[in-house]
């Protein structure tokens, strides 16, 4: 996990570096995808000189998972791939 910095500032945001682990479809009574449940990890290595191995010196462990019921959003994420999941701080009512 880092916090990201620009040239005057650091914003309130962490950054984590996850694998995407498994994606599992579910239909609606007509056969179409009605949802995606998602499941990331942080990634690790013990090679020395990796680039995963320094992420996993700051996040050394993390799961998540997720449903996505948005259409446009099916198919986004695939087993296997790499993704930076950003969190910024934001306020309750905020969209």
């Amino acid at each position: 996990m880092s916090a990201i910095e620009s040239t005057n500032e650091v914003y309130s945001m962490l950054r984590m570096k996850m694998v995407v682990n498994t994606v599992s479809r579910s239909a609606d009574h007509n056969g179409d995808i009605s949802a995606e449940e998602i499941t990331l990890s942080a990634v690790y290595s013990d090679k020395e000189g990796s680039a995963n191995k320094q992420w996993s010196k700051w996040t050394p462990t993390g799961n998540l998972r997720f449903s996505v019921t948005n259409p446009a959003a099916f198919g986004k994420l695939l087993p296997g791939k790499f993704v930076y999941l950003d969190i910024t701080e934001t306020d309750k009512d905020s969209l």
